[in-house]
């Protein structure tokens, strides 16, 4: 092993930290009917929601990049959650990008061409460990997106 930082592991703390920043500033200072609320149509989801479910799925498939043990996670349920205020959501975000930022710290190295199994055990998917990086990433970056655009929707229904 090498002293220096991992190059994939550096640049994933990099946007891990861009988005848990964007997250937040689309949060703060929403009321809870906001965090909770979900745009009209089917299959919509509150900021809750895509937050919740955001940086659980992340923390599963950095597990899975690093070989870490599998985290604790009800993915059914992540879709239901509500939160009583933007400050207890955001408590929540920080606490689990935290985790993330964990599993890939400077110390740790991965191969980036090692396969990795799915995290579920009831497929046989694998993956080599620099895909599982970076769908976790972009799955993060495309919620993120849909956080700031329901905040948008939400300011526009309130203002109409």
């Amino acid at each position: 092993m090498t002293d220096k930082p991992d190059p994939l592991l550096q640049a994933a703390r990099a946007v891990l930290r861009t988005c848990r920043d964007d997250m937040r500033t689309a949060i703060e200072g929403l009321p809870p009917e906001a965090i909770n609320w979900r745009p009209p149509g089917d299959d919509t989801n509150s900021i809750a929601v895509f937050t919740h479910h955001a940086w659980h799925s992340t923390r599963q498939w950095l597990s899975v990049t690093v070989e870490a043990p599998m985290p604790g996670r009800n993915r059914t349920a992540e879709f239901e959650v509500s939160y009583e205020s933007a400050d207890a959501l955001i408590a929540k975000l920080e606490e689990i990008s935290d985790e993330c930022l964990a599993l890939i710290s400077k110390d740790r190295h991965v191969d980036p061409g090692a396969i990795r199994p799915h995290w579920d055990p009831n497929t046989d998917l694998k993956f080599n460990a620099a895909w599982t990086a970076f769908h976790a990433l972009e799955h993060l970056g495309e919620h993120v997106g849909h956080v700031g655009l329901t905040r948008q929707l939400w300011e526009a229904r309130a203002s109409s």
